[in-house]
C-alpha cells in the first residue's frame, strides 16, 4: 500500500482541543469501512518520525472525515492544517468492525471515542434497531450529537457535571439502559426508528481504556465491541507496539486484528 497526497477540503476546531478535517480521497473513501483507520504522516520533513493512526469520522461521496483531540506535539501540528493543505496519509488500515444484520445495537461513545462511531452508525442503522448513547466531561465537548440525530436514531446523552443529559458517566447511563426492560421512550430526528428495548444484542464503544473496561464489566456477557485507539510503530503488524493481551494467551495487534475487538476477550 502507498501513501497518498489528500487535499484538505475543510478544517475547523468542534470545541477546545478537538479538531474536524474533510479530506478529499476518492480512492479510500471508496474502500474504507467502518472500524478501519488512516495513518496520517504530521509534517513535511522527518520529525516527528512515526505517523498518527486516526479513525475515520465519517465518508462522504468522494471525502473522508477525521476528527481528533490534541494529545501531544503531532496532533498539535496536525491542528494546525488549514483549508488548501495537503496531507500525506496510508490506507485504510485495520480489520473493520463486524458486519450485523437485524439486530439490536447499542453504541455507546466516550469523548473523542466518539468519532468512529459516526460511520458505524451511517452504514449499520438500515439493517438493524440502534440507539446511541454518548458522554463526555461537558455539554460543551458532546461530539457530534447533530450528526447522530440527522440519522434518525435516538440519542440520548450523560455529561459528569449534568450539563446536558444523564448527570454522570455514560457507562452508568448505558447500565441503566440495557437493565431496563421498557422500551426506549424518545426517537429523535428524521425517519423514527425503534430503540433497542432491554438486553441489547451487541455494543459497540470506543472511549477512554478506563471507560471500555469499566463497560464490560458492568454488561458482562453482552458481547461489547471496543474501538480501541493505541499509539502505534508501523500501523501495519510488524513491530507489535500496540498489542494488547489476550485472556485466553496470545496477543491482539490492534492495527491488524483491531482496533474493533471484542472487549470480552482482552485484558483491559
Amino acid at each position: 500500500m502507498k501513501p497518498a497526497l489528500c487535499l484538505v477540503v475543510q478544517a475547523r476546531e468542534l470545541c477546545t482541543g478537538i479538531f474536524s478535517l474533510w479530506l478529499e480521497a476518492s480512492e479510500t473513501a471508496h474502500r474504507v469501512k467502518p472500524g478501519q483507520f488512516l495513518n496520517v504522516k504530521v509534517s513535511n520533513g522527518p520529525d516527528p518520525l512515526l505517523r498518527r493512526p486516526i479513525s475515520v469520522c465519517d465518508v462522504e461521496r468522494s471525502r473522508v472525515r477525521l476528527v481528533f483531540r490534541v494529545v501531544g506535539r503531532g496532533t498539535a501540528m496536525l491542528a494546525r492544517v488549514r483549508t488548501g493543505d495537503e496531507l500525506d496519509v496510508l490506507g485504510p488500515l485495520g480489520r473493520p468492525a463486524p458486519e450485523l444484520h437485524h439486530k439490536d445495537i447499542m453504541l455507546c461513545g466516550g469523548g473523542i471515542g466518539t468519532a468512529p462511531l459516526l460511520f458505524l452508525a451511517r452504514r449499520l442503522r438500515r439493517a438493524n434497531r440502534m440507539q446511541v448513547l454518548l458522554g463526555a466531561r461537558t455539554k460543551a465537548e458532546l461530539l457530534l450529537v447533530r450528526e447522530f440525530r440527522a440519522l434518525g436514531l435516538p440519542v440520548r446523552l450523560a455529561t459528569d457535571d449534568g450539563s446536558a443529559g444523564y448527570r454522570g458517566v455514560v457507562t452508568e447511563l448505558v447500565e441503566q439502559q440495557v437493565r431496563s426492560q421498557g422500551p426506549e421512550a424518545t426517537s429523535q430526528g428524521r425517519g423514527r426508528r425503534s430503540a433497542v428495548g432491554g438486553k441489547p444484542s451487541a455494543v459497540f464503544a470506543c472511549g477512554p481504556r478506563p471507560m471500555l473496561a469499566d463497560l464490560v464489566k458492568r454488561l458482562d456477557p453482552i458481547p461489547v465491541w471496543g474501538f480501541v485507539e493505541e499509539r502505534m510503530g508501523c500501523g501495519t503488524g510488524i513491530c507489535y507496539c500496540c498489542a494488547l493481551p489476550k485472556k485466553g494467551g496470545g496477543h491482539v495487534r490492534f492495527c491488524e486484528e483491531g482496533p474493533v475487538v471484542k472487549l470480552n476477550e482482552v485484558v483491559l
